[in-house]
């Protein structure tokens, strides 16, 4: 390029050419497409960190829930209850006798 086509381009006279002012329509889809392109990497982007966020809590939520049914399974279990009833000095006591079954 010659100083003479630099010119051209800075002051216009390219922009005015009738090939461009033939392709004016094409230039402005193509510049909206660039947008609509730009923009849903941008949204596709926030949706994968969003998606990330929601894993991580699901994560710490199953976490959370697991600890509580261990805690809770082991609160429920006869040998917990019994010592527990035993520290309160409770006159309950397990039964030696086996259940009888009735036919």
């Amino acid at each position: 390029m010659n100083t003479a086509d630099i010119q051209s381009w800075l002051n216009g006279d390219k922009l005015r050419s009738e090939a461009l002012r033939k392709h004016y329509k094409l230039i402005g889809l193509i510049v909206v497409l660039v947008f609509v392109y730009i923009f849903a990497g941008y949204r596709s982007m926030q949706q994968q960190n969003r998606l990330s966020d929601l894993r991580k809590e699901v994560k710490d939520k199953k976490m959370e829930y697991l600890t509580i049914s261990a805690e809770l399974v082991q609160m429920t279990r006869k040998s917990h209850i019994s010592v527990m009833l035993e520290e309160e000095g409770s006159t309950l006591r397990e039964s030696v006798l086996p259940p009888i079954k009735i036919e």
